[in-house]
C-alpha cells in the first residue's frame, strides 16, 4: 500500500516511549485515557517518527513479495490521471482521492481511451459477461455476484462497455456507504458500483439506486458477495475465465511472439493451477515478461514465487522433528530483525507450551535443548549479525519474504498448534518490548488477511476488553497490518467505523489504528471521526487523536487537516480549540522536511494558519497554555524563515497583528525575550513591536 514513512531516522534518534503506566495486575486502574507527563514535544515527534519508520519496514518485510504491481489488481489499478482539485494516488489498485475540502461518499472516474483499449485488447469474454449484456437492455439495474477477487469488475465493465461505448467507476470512499443522490449520472453511460465488502448495504443501495439515478438512458451494475439473492434487481453469478486463458492472452500484449521453452510452459502450467485470482495470473505474467526480456531462467523466477515457497517451508516442516527447532521458525516468522536472545527466548517460551498442552502422561519429557544456534538458523534460512561493541546479535531472514509464507503455513497447515499460538501471541505482545509489540501486532494482522472473523474474536476483542494501553497498541498495529492487503482495506474501514461508534477502548484503538495508511486511504473520514471524539469525549482522546492527525500529515493531505482543525477552533468551542492546538502543535514540530511531508512553512498559504497559529499560542487552561512549547515552535519553526518565504512573512504579520489581551502581553514578553537572546533582528524586533501595539 502506498504508505511511505516519514524521512529516514539518525543514529542518535530517540526510542519510542514505553507506555507511562505499566499494569502490575488486572486490579489496577485503568490506563487507557491518562494524559501522558508533558514531554517535548520536539522530542515526541521524533520518537514517533522512529516508530513510524519501524512499523513501515515490519509491514514491508511482512508483505515482501505478495503484493502486486501497480496496474494487475483488476483494470481500476491502471488509473493515473488527476482528479480536479485533488490528488488520485496508489494504495496497490485501490483508488483515493485526498482534497482540501469535505468530499462526498464516493468519487466517479471514467475509463480514458487507452484503458478502454487495453480492457479490450486483454479480455477473456465469459458467460456471465454475455448474459450480463444481455440483461442490460432490458434492465437499467443488475447485481453482478461472485467470489472475491475474481474478474469480476473487469467483466461488468466490459459488458458496460459493450452496451454504451463509455463507462465509469464510482468508487466509495472509506467506509462510506455510498448516496446515489450525490451523483450526477449522464444518460448513455454505464456505471460500476462495488459493494462487495459491504453486503448490508446492497438493499438500502440499489433501492436508493432505483430511486433517485438510474434513468431509462442509463445502465448500472452493482457488484455484490457470491450467492445474494435480491428482489430489487436481477443477480448474475460471475464465472471466472481459465487462469491459463488469461495467461496466454496477456503474455501475447506483453511479449509479442514470446515462445516459451515446453519446460517453462510445464512450470508455469502448474503455477496457474496453484493461483486463485486472475490479478494473480496478470501479475505472473508481468514477472514472466520481465524475465523473457532480461534472459534470466523462468525456473529461477518461480522459486522466488510464494506458492513455491510456501510448498518449500511445508517440506521443511515435515522433515524437522525436534520441537525447538519448529518453534525457532514460529519464532522468527514473527520477530525476525530482532535481538537474537528474544527471538531464541520467544522459541523457547512456544515450546514449552506445546510440550504442556501435548504430553499426554506426568512423565517428566522436558524439551530438547543444547541445539546449536547455527542448525536453527540453516533451517530458516537465517543468519544473525553482530550489533557492535556489545550490542548482540539481530537475527534477519536472508529472504524476508519467507517471514510471511512462514506464517502462513504455521496457521494454516498445523491446525492442532493453533490455540497454542494464539496464546503464545497474547503473551509475547503482552511482555515484550515496543520493537516486539510491533511485529506481534503486525503478525497478526496478517493472521486477519487468512481469517478476519476468528483473529478478531481471539486477538482483536481479547485486546479490546483490555485496560492495558500496550494491547490497545497490539490491536491497532492489527488492523494496520491487515490492510496492507488491498482486499481488506475497506474491510479494515468498516470495522474502524463499528469501533469509532463503540465503548472507549474501541474509540481509543480506532484512532491509533487511523494513524496507517488505512488513515491516509481516507483522511477525511478519520478526520471527521476525530472531530466527533476531541469535541464530546472530555479531555481523554485529544493526545492520542493529536499523534494521528501527525501521521496523516502530508503535503497533500495538509489543506484537509487545515480545514478540519480550523472547523474545530470556530464550532468545537474549549474541547475544539484544545483538541486543534495540540495536534497543530506537533504539525509545527515535524522533525524533518520532505516534500512529501513540508513544514508548515513551505506549504502555500491556507487560510486557517493564521487562526491556527493564534489558538495554539493563545488557548489556555487552569492558568496555562495547552502547548506551553508554542512560542518556542513559532520561533524557530517558523520565524526563521521570515527574510526566505513570502508565507512566513505574510503569516507572521497577520498573527501579531491579531493579538489582545493576554496575548498581547505575552507576544511583547517574547519580542523582548528573542530579542535580549539575540534571536531575532533589531529590524524584525521593531516591525513586529509595532504591529501587536498598533492591534
Amino acid at each position: 500500500m502506498s504508505d511511505s514513512p516519514p524521512e529516514e531516522s539518525s543514529s542518535d534518534t530517540p526510542q519510542p516511549e514505553e507506555p507511562q503506566v505499566e499494569d502490575t495486575s488486572s486490579e489496577e486502574e485503568d490506563e487507557t485515557f491518562q494524559e501522558p507527563d508533558n514531554k517535548s514535544i520536539r522530542h515526541e515527534m521524533t520518537a514517533s517518527r522512529q516508530e513510524w519508520q519501524e512499523r513501515r519496514q515490519s509491514l514491508d518485510d511482512l508483505y515482501a513479495d505478495e503484493l502486486p504491481s501497480p496496474g494487475t489488481r483488476d483494470l481500476i489499478g491502471r488509473v493515473s490521471n488527476r482528479v480536479k482539485k485533488g490528488n488520485i494516488w496508489f494504495a496497490q489498485g485501490d483508488i483515493h482521492v485526498g482534497q482540501g475540502r469535505p468530499q462526498p461518499t464516493a468519487t466517479i472516474h471514467e475509463l480514458t481511451e487507452n484503458e478502454i483499449e487495453d480492457l479490450r485488447r486483454t479480455l477473456v469474454p465469459t458467460q456471465s459477461q454475455t448474459e450480463t449484456r444481455r440483461l442490460l437492455d432490458s434492465q437499467r439495474l443488475v447485481l453482478l455476484g461472485g467470489a472475491a477477487e475474481t474478474g469480476k469488475a473487469t467483466t461488468a465493465l466490459a459488458a458496460l462497455l459493450d452496451w454504451a461505448g463509455r463507462a465509469s467507476w464510482i468508487i466509495p470512499h472509506g467506509a462510506s456507504t455510498p448516496n446515489p443522490r450525490d451523483w450526477k449520472l449522464e444518460s448513455g453511460h454505464g456505471y460500476l458500483l462495488d459493494l462487495v465488502d459491504t453486503p448490508d448495504a446492497v438493499d438500502r443501495v440499489t433501492t436508493s439506486l432505483k430511486r433517485a439515478g438510474v434513468n431509462a438512458d442509463c445502465r448500472m451494475i452493482v457488484l455484490v458477495p457470491e450467492h445474494i439473492r435480491s428482489s430489487i434487481a436481477p443477480v448474475i453469478e460471475h464465472d471466472p475465465p481459465p487462469n491459463r486463458r488469461i495467461f496466454a492472452k496477456h503474455l501475447s500484449v506483453q511479449v509479442s511472439g514470446a515462445r516459451l521453452a515446453s519446460d517453462d510452459q510445464r512450470a508455469l502450467d502448474e503455477e496457474l493451477r496453484a493461483l486463485s485470482a486472475p490479478w494473480q495470473v496478470v501479475e505472473l505474467v508481468r514477472q514472466v515478461a520481465v524475465t523473457v526480456e532480461s534472459g534470466s531462467s523462468i525456473e529461477t523466477m518461480l522459486n522466488r514465487r510464494f506458492h513455491r515457497m510456501r510448498a518449500k517451508v511445508g517440506e521443511d516442516l515435515d522433515k524437522r522433528r525436534p520441537t525447538l527447532g519448529r518453534c525457532f521458525m514460529t519464532s522468527i516468522a514473527v520477530l525476525h530483525g530482532l535481538p537474537e536472545a528474544e527471538i531464541s527466548g520467544a522459541a523457547l517460551a512456544l515450546a514449552e507450551r506445546l510440550d504442556e498442552k501435548w504430553r499426554r502422561d506426568h512423565s517428566p519429557k522436558p524439551v530438547q535443548l543444547w541445539e546449536k544456534l547455527p542448525a536453527w538458523l540453516s533451517y530458516v534460512d537465517a543468519e544473525a549479525t553482530p550489533g557492535g561493541p556489545g550490542g548482540g546479535r539481530s537475527i534477519r531472514l536472508r529472504r524476508p519474504e519467507l517471514a510471511a509464507v512462514m506464517l502462513r503455513v504455521i496457521w494454516e497447515d498445523q491446525p492442532t498448534i493453533r490455540d497454542s499460538l494464539v496464546d503464545w501471541l497474547n503473551w509475547l505482545g503482552g511482555e515484550g518490548s515496543w520493537h516486539t509489540r510491533i511485529k506481534v501486532g503486525h503478525a497478526v494482522g496478517k493472521l486477519a488477511t487468512f481469517d478476519f472473523a476468528l483473529v478478531n474474536e481471539r486477538f482483536l476483542e481479547v485486546w479490546s476488553r483490555s485496560r492495558r494501553s500496550r494491547d490497545h497498541q497490539l490491536a491497532a498495529l492489527a488492523l494496520e497490518a491487515a490492510a496492507e492487503d488491498p482486499s481488506m482495506t475497506r474491510r479494515v474501514h468498516v470495522h474502524l467505523d463499528l469501533m469509532i461508534r463503540s465503548n472507549d477502548v474501541k474509540k481509543a484503538i480506532a484512532i491509533r489504528a487511523y494513524a496507517s495508511s488505512v488513515g491516509l486511504s481516507a483522511p477525511d473520514q478519520a478526520l471527521a471521526a476525530f472531530r466527533t471524539l476531541v469535541l464530546n469525549r472530555g479531555v481523554k482522546f485529544h493526545h492520542d487523536v493529536a499523534q494521528s492527525i501527525a501521521y496523516l500529515y502530508r503535503g497533500d493531505t495538509a489543506p484537509t487537516i487545515m480545514d478540519h482543525l480550523a472547523g474545530w477552533v470556530r464550532d468545537g468551542g474549549p474541547a475544539g480549540r484544545r483538541g486543534a492546538a495540540l495536534a497543530f502543535g506537533r504539525l509545527a514540530a515535524l522533525p524533518v522536511s520532505s516534500s512529501e511531508r513540508p513544514r508548515l512553512s513551505e506549504l502555500d498559504p491556507h487560510p486557517s494558519l493564521v487562526m491556527l497559529w493564534r489558538n495554539a499560542l493563545s488557548y489556555e487552561e487552569e492558568g496555562r497554555l495547552a502547548v506551553p512549547e508554542s512560542w518556542d515552535l513559532l520561533l524557530n519553526e517558523w520565524l526563521r524563515h521570515y527574510d526566505e518565504r513570502p508565507t512566513v512573512r505574510e503569516i507572521t504579520d497577520q498573527i501579531f497583528s491579531l493579538t489582545d489581551g493576554r496575548n498581547t502581553e505575552r507576544a511583547l514578553l517574547y519580542l523582548r525575550f528573542w530579542r535580549h537572546q539575540g534571536e531575532i533582528s533589531a529590524e524584525l524586533h521593531h516591525h513586529l513591536r509595532q504591529l501587536v501595539h498598533r492591534s
